[in-house]
């Protein structure tokens, strides 16, 4: 690895933060959901891109989260079985920690571009359900949107978007599943993918161009951080490749 991997931790919250070689220009800043898990394997071929200059240079923020099943969720909801707590839905306040702490912590510390005409936020499974979330709740704030297998399937978050508008809409957003995600279950995940594609659907309605919005279905895939980390990949590949 020629670039720089760094932990830092923010008012109690670890951070895994990638500096690609040459970091002596401003970046946009890539924030990722559950730490560095998405990215930590791929780092080598992500840093070959930049180099060969097929995508542009960005500083990756891997921010660990302290409960992400109360951080990434929008609003409390019961728990889908019994041994688990129930949600506590603390997205608001963490989607702030991102936009009024980390940003302006990143831009003071690291060669982060200081707009936000190229930021993204991308996670996967709740991690994806926070990071479109905020599509609503930060309108416009992050410019590219990645949500990998996004938990849509959390209480009343599809009737959610069906009746709000997003005040603004991003440049890009990026939307993946796996084929098989939900077919062995019978609780409300049984929808990942057809509220996926309805998700991308709705999106479109509202007014996201076709060539800014992608759905990719993985396959004979299903649920599983192997899948999350090739779409992450090609997520970036598509928010930041050569125009």
């Amino acid at each position: 690895m020629k670039g720089t991997f760094l932990y830092e931790e923010l008012n109690g919250r670890q951070l895994d933060i990638y500096l690609p070689p040459h970091s002596n220009t401003l970046m946009p800043a890539v924030i990722v959901q559950d730490g560095s898990s998405l990215f930590h394997q791929h780092i080598l071929s992500l840093e070959e891109m930049i180099e060969g200059r097929s995508i542009m240079p960005v500083v990756l923020i891997g921010i660990h989260p302290i409960n992400r099943l109360d951080e990434y969720t929008p609003w409390e909801a019961p728990s889908l079985h019994s041994s688990f707590p129930a949600f506590k839905g603390e997205a608001d306040t963490y989607l702030a920690f991102l936009t009024d702490q980390l940003m302006p912590y990143l831009v003071q510390y690291y060669p982060v571009e200081p707009d936000d005409r190229q930021h993204a936020l991308i996670g996967a499974s709740l991690g994806g359900l926070v990071s479109m979330y905020a599509l609503w709740k930060k309108q416009s704030f992050f410019q590219h949107i990645g949500s990998l297998s996004g938990s849509f399937w959390y209480p009343h978050f599809m009737p959610y978007v069906r009746q709000h508008h997003p005040k603004a809409l991003p440049q890009r957003i990026y939307l993946s599943v796996g084929s098989e995600e939900g077919k062995e279950k019978s609780s409300a995940q049984q929808h990942m993918v057809p509220f996926t594609e309805e998700l991308h659907h709705i999106l479109h309605g509202y007014g996201m161009p076709k060539h800014q919005l992608r759905l990719h279905i993985e396959y004979r895939e299903g649920h599983h951080i192997s899948q999350f980390q090739r779409n992450f990949v090609s997520a970036l590949k598509w928010f930041y490749g050569a125009k």
